[in-house]
């Protein structure tokens, strides 16, 4: 265990963990706007309403090169979103692994927001609403946890050993 964790710190340190741990919020906000105003959430879109049109109109081959454009354009989404998925766990993770605090629950911790986030960004290719949403929000509690974590360890103050005189 790390006796000192991030109080350690110069105070333009944690000023920027502080700053970044904001950032990333604002950018969960965000994502949770927009989650909650898709219109694929809702149960619609361009793309489904132009496949279903295509099937009902007995376009076969129109509707599977449509279907493989939605499937090509959740595919490039999925990239995009895991990439910054990447860099906001790797970044996260990284100060959260230099607090005080047992090493068997960071590593947990560390482990579950990878397999989390793996399954959560993936959830693009077959586009499951469920797998979205519920993974997305324990990615979002998951990351959450860690930044407060981080911010409380870099302004806590530690704690001197106390030695017993006998």
């Amino acid at each position: 265990m790390n006796e000192k964790g991030l109080s350690q710190l110069p105070s333009p340190v944690k000023i920027f963990i502080v700053s970044y741990a904001v950032l990333i919020a604002a950018g969960l906000l965000l994502s949770l706007w927009i989650v909650l105003k898709s219109p694929v959430i809702r149960g619609g879109g361009d793309a489904a309403d132009q496949v279903k049109m295509l099937e009902d109109a007995g376009l076969k081959e129109e509707a599977a090169a449509a279907k493989d454009a939605q499937f090509y354009t959740y595919l490039r989404l999925a990239h995009i979103h895991h990439l910054g998925h990447i860099f906001m766990v790797f970044s996260v993770v990284g100060i959260y692994a230099f607090t005080r605090g047992k090493n068997s629950t960071k590593i947990q911790i560390i482990v579950w927001t990878t397999i989390i986030t793996l399954i959560h960004a993936l959830a693009f290719l077959i586009y499951s609403r469920l797998l979205l949403i519920v993974f997305g929000s324990v990615y979002g509690i998951l990351l959450a946890y860690m930044l407060i974590v981080a911010i409380i360890d870099c302004y806590r103050p530690i704690r001197e050993a106390t030695s017993e005189v006998e």
